[in-house]
């Protein structure tokens, strides 16, 4: 059963906050990478090389779980477990540009390069888990 991500917590996949994608490797151990992350309102969208890893995995094995993590209060996090819903190269390049645009002010991604092949795979909630952070209100 999909999963809803709070709205106050959207900004964290709408700023520069990079999340952490784990994917299963063939013999079940987990495969842990950075990236910029991205949503679309019900599902997160991540951008990557199809020759990745990380790619090779999500194709064969599709549960994933996503975390980011607030770099201004770093006890606020959203966690996410899910799966791939779908994936295309179509639209790859406008959207790392976008992301270029959120993540380094720059307006072209600058580390593309002749022949790249990328995807948008489409990551469809199934738990969502998030931590407010708020100090104050903590208990001792």
């Amino acid at each position: 059963m999909p999963s809803v991500i709070p709205p106050e917590f959207l900004d964290l996949l709408e700023g520069d906050a990079l999340g952490h994608l784990a994917t299963l490797r063939a013999d079940g151990t987990p495969h842990v990478t950075p990236l910029w992350v991205d949503h679309d309102g019900d599902t997160l969208l991540v951008n990557v090389r199809v020759d990745r890893v990380k790619a090779a995995n999500m194709r064969s094995r599709p549960a994933v779980a996503l975390s980011v993590v607030d770099p201004r209060n770093p006890h606020r996090f959203l966690a996410v477990t899910g799966k791939v819903a779908s994936w295309s190269e179509e639209g790859w390049r406008e959207h790392m540009d976008a992301l270029s645009r959120r993540y380094l002010s720059l307006e072209r991604y600058p580390w593309s390069f002749p022949g790249e092949r990328r995807a948008i795979f489409r990551i469809e909630p199934t738990h969502v888990y998030h931590e407010a952070g708020d100090v104050e209100t903590a208990e001792s």
